[in-house]
């Protein structure tokens, strides 16, 4: 069932008043018959390629001009998709050094998206946790963790033929959890999957009819037809914050 993500930065969330969650459960609240459901939560860790790792592929290839590379790894965790946990390598380019006929489907901070991201599905729990360690503790050299951040009590709610979850992400920087703004998932349960158009058409519509302004889209990200779409759409939005 295809899906979109719409994002709220910082910015936005921490001088509105009221926040962008409180006028969507307004909105909603005020146009449909919403149904709760279960509360749900996120887990995204971050990794960045260290520029020791960039500077040996460098030094190893034939191609000087070739645009700077940068890769992260990302392992996420959706407690509506439990038992297993995805880890996706996603390849950016620098916005300078970019030549055309470079695919670009999403940008922030001079980055644009290049090739689709590799993403698994591996157990979730003590094997994820196996994993993020192995990576921090024998990988240090070549990948370096930039974030963790987390949804710790999501909303989630059905209102016709749509489901919306939304929670408020944060990241913790040795005290009290910082707000990195809001993220909201709309999946439209009647639509087919490989139909994007159409899908994209319908729950822009949605969204639009509840005259939220300020909120960035997510939903034809790079590979988006590759499979994991929804897995390839937070991903895409948690790397950018």
């Amino acid at each position: 069932m295809p899906i979109s993500l719409f994002s709220f930065p910082t910015s936005a969330t921490a001088s509105a008043d009221p926040s962008p969650s409180q006028i969507i459960l307004e909105r909603l609240t005020a146009r449909y018959n919403l149904n709760p459901l279960p509360r749900w939560t996120l887990e995204h860790r971050l990794f960045r390629e260290t520029a020791k790792a960039t500077s040996f592929e460098a030094s190893s290839g034939d191609d000087g001009a070739k645009p700077q590379r940068l890769r992260y790894l990302q392992v996420l965790n959706l407690s509506y998709q439990p038992n297993r946990s995805y880890v996706a390598i996603t390849t950016t380019y620098a916005f300078s050094q970019i030549q055309a006929g470079t695919p670009a489907t999403s940008s922030s901070g001079g980055e644009s998206s290049g090739d689709s991201a590799t993403v698994v599905a591996i157990p979730s729990g003590i094997q994820s946790e196996e994993f993020v360690q192995l990576m921090m503790s024998r990988f240090g050299p070549l990948w370096t963790q930039r974030h963790n951040v987390q949804i710790s009590n999501g909303q989630a709610f059905e209102a016709g033929d749509f489901r919306i979850r939304l929670g408020e992400v944060k990241q913790a920087h040795g005290g009290a959890p910082q707000g990195r703004g809001i993220i909201v998932e709309i999946e439209w349960m009647d639509g087919n999957q490989g139909d994007w158009e159409t899908a994209e058409g319908v729950i822009r519509g949605f969204w639009k009819g509840l005259d939220i302004p300020g909120a960035r889209e997510f939903i034809k990200v790079a590979g988006i037809e590759e499979g994991f779409s929804n897995v390839r759409q937070w991903c895409e939005v948690l790397r950018l914050r």
